[in-house]
């Protein structure tokens, strides 16, 4: 059931716990965090969530800016803001140590939020993320930006639907942009141009020499076919860290969590299972 917590600066933040009993949660309670992708409602992590045991606490939230969460001009959407608040929802809940799950723009708010406060982290599974923009990158998300300006969910999502799934995906769907478009009712267009514009300043972060310190290990799962982080991007990520896998998903683009489920949720199961 949806709850809403308030952050410290007055943002309300949309979730979902499922450990009714907070009192049952110690020192020793594992739970589960998922990180959304930039445009993505954290029901979508509902059907790759299914392998986990129901008894293992499990976090969903919109990020501030995202869906229904808040997104008051007058305060602040950043990488930084997004792990402050993540930090005080996990703390209103009582959790001390959980397993960091993310995508895209989650993978990236996953890690910085594991060099800002890695006594959290447990274990991270970073999918399909960035830990820098390129020039390329750059355009990309200006374009999107420009989609999502238009206030036309057609428009807005064929600013990218080419950059985050693969050709062959988008062939074996009918309609797919007019199918996502449908979809996208309550969808916070003002939210999306403050994420995009957060996002653009991802390398103020210096997210590959932070994450050099990282002492949990990490699992990286990349995309062949993606098309907006490629897959070279996770090889720059694994190659910082003390202890790292790399998987590639082949047959896939940038949303792998949309197109191979079945092989995303086996990962996550896996992933929590150790």
């Amino acid at each position: 059931m949806k709850n809403e917590f308030l952050t410290l600066d007055g943002i309300k933040i949309e979730y979902e716990y499922n450990c009714q009993k907070y009192d049952d949660v110690d020192d020793k309670t594992v739970a589960i965090v998922f990180l959304n992708g930039i445009f993505m409602h954290y029901e979508s992590w509902k059907v790759l969530s299914k392998g986990i045991p129901q008894n293992i606490p499990m976090l969903f939230h919109n990020f501030r800016c995202q869906w229904g969460s808040g997104c008051a001009v007058d305060k602040e959407c950043s990488f930084e803001r997004h792990a402050e608040d993540l930090k005080e929802l996990l703390d209103y809940l009582g959790i001390k140590k959980a397993k960091f799950i993310g995508t895209s723009y989650g993978g990236e708010v996953g890690m910085l939020f594991g060099a800002m406060y890695p006594e959290y982290v447990e274990s991270m599974m970073v999918i399909t993320s960035t830990a820098r923009i390129d020039k390329v990158m750059e355009s990309k998300a200006l374009r999107w930006r420009d989609g999502a300006k238009s206030r036309n969910s057609e428009i807005f999502v064929n600013s990218w639907l080419t950059d985050v799934y693969s050709e062959g995906y988008i062939n074996s769907i009918n309609n797919l942009s007019q199918i996502i478009a449908s979809r996208l009712t309550g969808f916070n267009y003002d939210g999306a141009e403050r994420l995009l514009e957060a996002f653009l300043k991802l390398n103020d972060l210096n997210l590959l020499g932070r994450i050099k310190n990282f002492e949990f290990p990490v699992l990286i799962i990349s995309a062949e076919e993606d098309n907006i982080k490629p897959k070279k991007f996770s090889e720059e990520i694994y190659k910082q860290l003390k202890s790292a896998l790399h998987l590639t998903i082949p047959n896939s683009g940038h949303a792998v969590v949309v197109e191979r489920p079945k092989e995303i949720g086996y990962l996550i199961s896996t992933f929590v299972r150790n």
